[in-house]
């Protein structure tokens, strides 16, 4: 059957690349997934529980818990009903291909997670699997992902909260030479105030006007009428949340240009 994590992880690489890429389309279907994330309820549990399994920490001396926790985790896979999820999970898959988009096949850092949870959650109970779930039920138990252990919050998954940690390795990972505004707009477009991207958008703008006004300083007549109407254009932005990440790519371009 489908895996969930690995649709998940599909939906977040579409998220990365359209930001970075500025395509519109990869953020419109990225929407329409966080839209079902929160209105569709076996999608939304298996959110949580993938979460919760990603996020686990173990517990030197508190094996008891550690087998409770992951138990309750699977049971609530598995009152979803399998069919139930089958036919969720394809849902997202046919969505995906109708727009143009294959499941994400490389390795990533939760994909043996993810597998192992398959396998225990869904796998036909009988002799000839009894050794798998076993072996991946024990992975899933001992699994860790060796980070500090937080205050534990619930984080809806179609939140601002979520998405920054959701992308931040993704970022690393496929886009380690941005530069350091390129970070900053990423960063404040997934998790910042209006009054954040407000401040970064109006000192950007005033930067690039500057940059204009240099080149204008050592230019020809040609040169000239395209930096004006460059400037022009810089002039009349007006700051918009909707208008943020595109106009602020577009900037991030001109500096680049420019320096």
């Amino acid at each position: 059957m489908q895996n969930f994590g690995q649709i998940n992880e599909t939906f977040k690489n579409i998220l990365a690349d359209s930001i970075v890429t500025k395509d519109k389309k990869g953020k419109k279907i990225f929407k329409a997934y966080v839209k079902a994330l929160k209105e569709n309820k076996i999608l939304k549990t298996q959110y949580g529980v993938y979460q919760k399994l990603e996020g686990k920490v173990n517990v030197s001396g508190d094996e008891e818990r550690s087998v409770i926790f992951v138990d309750e985790c699977i049971s609530m896979l598995q009152k979803l009903g399998r069919n139930n999820i089958i036919e969720t999970n394809i849902m997202l898959s046919n969505f995906l291909e109708t727009n143009g988009y294959k499941l994400y096949v490389d390795e990533y850092d939760f994909k043996s997670l993810h597998e192992h949870i398959n396998n225990v959650a869904f796998m036909e109970r009988s002799t000839k699997n009894v050794n798998t779930i076993v072996e991946s039920k024990i992975f899933i138990k001992n699994y860790s992902n060796l980070v500090e252990e937080k205050e534990n919050k619930v984080v809806e998954p179609y939140s601002n909260k979520m998405l920054l940690p959701l992308m931040k390795n993704k970022f690393n990972e496929k886009y380690s030479n941005l530069t350091e505004l390129e970070n900053k707009i990423i960063k404040l477009t997934i998790s910042g105030t209006d009054d954040d991207k407000k401040s970064l958008y109006t000192g950007t703008v005033r930067e690039c006007i500057d940059l204009v006004n240099e080149q204008l300083k050592e230019c020809s007549i040609d040169q000239k009428n395209t930096l004006l109407q460059v400037k022009d254009k810089l002039l009349r932005y007006d700051f918009n949340t909707e208008n943020f990440t595109s106009e602020m790519s577009e900037m991030s371009y001109l500096k680049t240009t420019f320096n």
